[in-house]
C-alpha cells in the first residue's frame, strides 16, 4: 500500500484536541489534558477528545496530567468527568492534577473514590510532571 496523503493545512483539528496532547518530560511521555478556565461545555468536548486518544493506548501505559485550574463544573460535566475517568482507568498508569481547590478538590476525591483510581493532586505543573516522569 502507498503512503498516506498529508493532511491539508486548512483542515481544523478535531474539537478539543488543541487542549489535549502528548509531551515528553525528562525522557518520558506524558499526556496533557488542559481543562484550565473552561466552561462545563468546553470541558466535556476536551474530555471526549482526550478519552478517544487514551482508550487507544496500551493498558496501564498513560501518564496523565490534568490542569483543572479555574474550570467551572456543572452537574452534567461532573457526570461526564466520572464517566471519562471510569472509561480511561484501565489505560492509566499514573494520574496527576493541578488546580484542584475548593469544590474541585471534592470532585476529584469523589471521582477517585468512585473509580478506585489514584489521582494525585499537586500545586504546580513542574511538581506534577516530575512525579509522573518518575512513576514506575
Amino acid at each position: 500500500m502507498g503512503a498516506s496523503l498529508p493532511t491539508p493545512v486548512n483542515t481544523p483539528p478535531a474539537a478539543g484536541t488543541s487542549r489535549c496532547y502528548a509531551v515528553t518530560h525528562k525522557g518520558v511521555d506524558l499526556y496533557v489534558i488542559d481543562l484550565a478556565h473552561t466552561s462545563p461545555e468546553e470541558a466535556m468536548v476536551i474530555m471526549k477528545a482526550a478519552g478517544d486518544w487514551i482508550v487507544k493506548q496500551p493498558l496501564n501505559s498513560v501518564r496523565a496530567y490534568t490542569d483543572g485550574s479555574g474550570a467551572v463544573y456543572s452537574k452534567q460535566s461532573y457526570a461526564a468527568l466520572k464517566a471519562f475517568t471510569v472509561q480511561n482507568t484501565p489505560h492509566i498508569l499514573a494520574s496527576a492534577v493541578i488546580g484542584a481547590d475548593g469544590l474541585r478538590t471534592a470532585a476529584m476525591r469523589a471521582v477517585a473514590l468512585v473509580t478506585g483510581r489514584s489521582i494525585r493532586p499537586f500545586a504546580t505543573r513542574e511538581d506534577a510532571w516530575d512525579w509522573l516522569a518518575s512513576f514506575t
